[in-house]
């Protein structure tokens, strides 16, 4: 293995290049816009994209992600030309950044859905079973599924009947008990994702929330607020203490109706797990698989530094 140099930020027309060699992936393919994005949603200091390059330019490259504080670190997305690949580009990105990982203090580096946003929620083994191999070969082991799935809009009905939990439109009054109730019972993360989403301009009619008869916000749904696809659809959720009583199926029901009112044929998101309650519900609802990916989990001292460096100059 010769020939090669690592280094580390992007230059002008790198997004391009990388954009390029992500073709060649069978789990994530990405546009300029959605790689610029996904840096967009990084804590800078945290960020490292590291290039491999040959004397024809970019050759492989890895975003890789550790969150503010620590405690956490993502490969967001990361490709190598298929015409230079067993020649040991792809280990030398995997252990710049497993040591990107390790210099913040993070001993494990996950290839799966990083709550801010993420490419993939991990790797499609069907359609790509070279990056699964790799990846198990390098120490990864696998972490249960990542199940995708769809529904056309075409076919919903009249809805669900009548319910207990009323849903409406979000409104801008409506945000802090919003973000409070979601901060508190759900997810952290999707507060910075929902309020992101409100600063930049989004759309609060693409929010939905439930409240009980007594007036209590039980949960929300929303779509078109991750990415730049409306019919994508989440995030979604339902405070635990509120769940079992209709909640989550009147606003799944709601937010598929408002979608269809948008002109929009099809829902569609990344990620429930197989089984879920979550799984059950849009299941119930004619949602159908999708994808299915598999996330992994890469401790950083499996990765052999030495051996995977030789030949390699930065």
């Amino acid at each position: 293995m010769t020939g090669f140099r690592l280094r580390d930020g992007l230059r002008p027309g790198d997004l391009a290049a990388l954009s390029a060699l992500s073709t060649s992936s069978a789990t994530a393919v990405l546009s300029v816009d959605r790689l610029r994005d996904l840096l967009k949603l990084d804590q800078d200091e945290g960020t490292d994209v590291i290039i491999v390059e040959t004397g024809n330019g970019p050759a492989g490259y890895v975003h890789v992600d550790v969150a503010a504080g620590g405690g956490a670190a993502w490969i967001v997305s990361g490709a190598v030309d298929p015409s230079q690949r067993r020649r040991g580009i792809g280990t030398a990105l995997l252990t710049a950044a497993a040591e990107a990982a390790r210099r913040r203090g993070v001993d494990t580096v996950q290839i799966s859905g990083r709550p801010y946003g993420y490419a993939a929620p991990g790797v499609d083994v069907e359609a790509d079973p070279g990056a699964a191999a790799f990846l198990e070969a390098q120490g990864a082991r696998p972490l249960g599924r990542a199940l995708s799935m769809h529904r056309t809009l075409h076919d919903l009905g009249s809805g669900s009947g009548k319910s207990a939990t009323a849903v409406r439109t979000c409104t801008l009054e409506d945000l802090g008990s919003l973000l409070s109730m979601v901060s508190e019972h759900l997810d952290q993360e999707w507060t910075e994702t929902l309020s992101r989403y409100v600063e930049g301009g989004g759309i609060l009619g693409r929010i939905l929330l439930a409240h009980a008869s007594s007036g209590e916000l039980l949960g929300f749904a929303c779509w078109g607020v991750v990415g730049r696809d409306p019919a994508r659809f989440g995030p979604f959720g339902v405070a635990p203490v509120s769940r079992g009583h209709g909640a989550g199926g009147a606003l799944l029901d709601a937010a598929l109706h408002r979608m269809a009112g948008e002109g929009l044929a099809h829902a569609w998101f990344q990620w429930t797990g197989p089984g879920s309650p979550a799984h059950r519900l849009y299941t119930s609802r004619g949602f159908t698989p999708l994808r299915t990916f598999t996330p992994y989990a890469l401790p950083t001292g499996h990765v052999d530094v030495t051996r995977s460096q030789e030949g390699i100059t930065r």
